[in-house]
């Protein structure tokens, strides 16, 4: 037996239970020739994702490495009916490596949707670099939406549409701007999203600007606070809450040195200095929810975007198979899918990349 299937028995011992019952419950696996088991089908996925690259090359691949042979077609409607399985995959496997939280209690019958973007997305058939939107639910990592748009577009919270009153949007600081705030308040839904120093003005009662810095200055490290203060939005005032939370000395310096990356040698000045001092985001949400609380939540979505980086690092996650919106489904959920199998052979110790004779693509099927 090769070191290539030691290796996918492995990452088969790694998955939930009930995962081949799955694949027919959910629609992937169907009456086919070519693809007679849920195992099959499961090494397709991971070989379309990692060394098939296209449907062409995904089935010039099988059909050199099996007895039977498998047109472009064939694999296309195997991928693309595998969408559900995956998501089903990742949540189940996310959730039992402790990558994916329980929703609190405290948040009831809310949704947490999480908004982000990538400025570098490949797709189509001349492989043009576009811009991918998207939009998913935290707790159970269910895509709402997929956007493809030109690269001019920018990453702004009006480019999503499918949010109601039960939802709280979590984004980056990027997404922090009135225009976006005022189309979610005009959708209903809520927000929590990271402040960006001098995006907008915020006042007090008196309509005195606020200064940030003068008003958190008072917190020692890892402590909580917050301020209410008010907004101008479409010639009225709107209010916000502003909760911030003090980093460790460590993480000061950590984010002082990314900060300075991200300059690339450009002065950084006195005021984004103090703002590193921070953990700062704005919120609608209501008094019934603490600082802390929503400090709390808002640094969940890290988790999550640190798997993205490793799947931009590792799997070619920028690399769309096309624009259509349920292939880059299917195709994002088995990206989620490589990095979450991957961190569970990490944390379980069943794949050490230090260990004596491993190699960098361990985590390959």
């Amino acid at each position: 037996m090769g070191r290539e299937s030691i290796g996918f028995k492995q990452l088969l011992g790694l998955l939930p239970e009930g995962w081949e019952a799955k694949s027919k419950e959910l629609g992937a696996l169907r009456r086919a020739r070519e693809i007679k088991t849920p195992e099959e089908l499961l090494r397709l996925v991971l070989l379309y994702l990692t060394e098939g690259k296209s449907m062409a090359g995904t089935s010039a691949i099988t059909n050199l490495s099996s007895e039977g042979t498998m047109s472009k077609v064939a694999v296309f409607k195997r991928i693309q009916n595998s969408g559900q399985w995956l998501h089903w995959l990742c949540t189940n496997i996310y959730r039992k490596a402790g990558l994916l939280l329980e929703k609190p209690l405290w948040l009831k019958d809310r949704n947490v949707v999480l908004i982000d973007g990538s400025k570098d997305a490949k797709g189509g058939d001349g492989r043009q670099y576009y811009m991918l939107h998207y939009s998913m639910d935290l707790f159970t990592l269910s895509a709402r939406e997929f956007l493809i748009t030109d690269k001019k577009t920018g990453e702004k919270l009006v480019n999503f549409n499918k949010l109601g009153k039960n939802d709280i949007v979590m984004a980056d600081r990027v997404y922090g701007t009135l225009a976006g705030i005022t189309h979610l308040k005009e959708q209903g839904a809520d927000f929590l999203l990271r402040f960006r120093a001098r995006a907008f003005n915020i006042y007090d009662e008196s309509g005195k600007k606020i200064d940030l810095m003068e008003q958190f200055s008072y917190l020692k490290a890892e402590k909580y606070g917050e301020i209410t203060g008010r907004v101008e939005i479409n010639g009225g005032n709107m209010p916000i809450r502003i909760c911030a939370m003090r980093k460790s000395a460590v993480n000061e310096r950590e984010g002082l040195q990314r900060l300075k990356k991200e300059r690339s040698g450009i002065l950084i000045s006195e005021l984004q200095k103090e703002y590193n001092k921070y953990i700062i985001v704005i919120t609608s949400l209501g008094k019934d929810i603490t600082a802390k609380q929503a400090l709390d939540l808002y640094r969940t979505r890290w988790q999550i975007e640190l798997a993205f980086k490793r799947l931009k690092s590792l799997f070619r996650y920028n690399e769309m198979p096309a624009r259509k919106t349920e292939n880059i489904k299917t195709w994002f959920y088995g990206q989620l899918l490589l990095s979450a199998l991957c961190e569970t052979l990490v944390n379980t110790g069943r794949f050490s990349p230090w260990r004596e004779g491993a190699d960098n693509n361990s985590c390959r099927p």
